[in-house]
């Protein structure tokens, strides 16, 4: 299949953006065995049920199980067409991303499917068929190759950049990206402080339709087993904690006993005994 890169500025009356330039595709290789290209060919004309007014978008991590979830919520309920994100961690690496819509949005799958790069590099499409998107290699990991200058180094670093786009029929509104959801998710080798990012050389967050202005709002968190505070009141200490058991010991050298608590909250009476070292422990 060949690709052809078309200036932002026919897309999308001058915004510039690498993302968008990606978008572009041969229509004519395209068109007569794909279904669905009309999608695409519409993607320059995207439209919007919200109104025309200021679009606020937030970009969240949230942990869950040892992974942390890339999520995005349209306050406003405005349709978002496209997300090209910065995802750094303070320590360990980002070892995979997972848990991502394949493909067009969907009645029945609706979301942000579309890899600009990994559809250029992994999709083939034959004559008279769909696309394959099963293909294992499809990810929504951007190319470096691509922008050097203005990509993360990948997977197993503290860096990664994504880039996801939606395409589905204007004439199907069930079909329209839901106005908040997960992008994916992403797996860490150690506890880390995770924050995201726009990555503004691939457009960062876009509106459906583009000229619409987002104000995004990203939010970071702290991803795997960790203590968050310990306090005393009381006589009472109350150690919060996420993402596995809490084991005690006397010393930090052990031996460690785990409490068979999961629930983020413990507490235990203060008492004049030697005081007590706590862990989170991940089975």
């Amino acid at each position: 299949m060949r690709t052809t890169v078309a200036n932002s500025r026919q897309m999308h009356g001058g915004t510039s953006s690498f993302l968008h330039r990606r978008f572009m595709f041969n229509f004519n290789d395209l068109r007569a065995g794909f279904p669905w290209m009309k999608t695409l060919i519409s993607l320059i004309t995207l439209f919007s049920f919200a109104s025309r007014g200021r679009c606020d978008v937030r970009v969240s991590v949230q942990e869950t199980n040892g992974l942390f979830n890339l999520n995005y919520q349209c306050l406003a309920g405005e349709t978002v067409r496209s997300f090209a994100l910065d995802v750094t961690v303070d320590r360990g690496q980002i070892v995979a991303v997972t848990n991502f819509l394949r493909g067009p949005s969907t009645a029945a799958a609706r979301g942000y499917g579309i890899f600009p790069a990994s559809f250029r590099d992994n999709i083939i499409v034959s004559s008279g068929s769909n696309a394959n998107w099963s293909v294992s290699s499809y990810s929504p990991v951007a190319v470096a190759a691509d922008d050097p200058d203005g990509t993360l180094p990948g997977l197993n670093s503290s860096g990664v950049t994504v880039e996801f786009g939606a395409l589905w029929d204007p004439v199907v509104p069930a079909s329209i990206p839901t106005s908040s959801g997960t992008l994916c998710s992403l797996r860490i080798t150690q506890t880390a402080n995770v924050t995201v990012a726009a990555n503004t050389s691939r457009g960062g967050i876009i509106a459906a339709p583009p000229e619409l202005p987002i104000t995004p709002v990203f939010v970071g968190a702290l991803i795997g087993p960790a203590i968050l505070s310990a306090t005393v009141s009381n006589r009472v200490i109350t150690v919060r904690f996420q993402d596995g058991e809490l084991e005690s010991a006397p010393s930090p050298n052990g031996p460690w006993t785990g409490t068979g608590n999961t629930s983020g909250v413990y507490t235990q009476q203060a008492t004049a005994m030697p005081g007590s070292f706590y862990r989170v422990h991940n089975h």
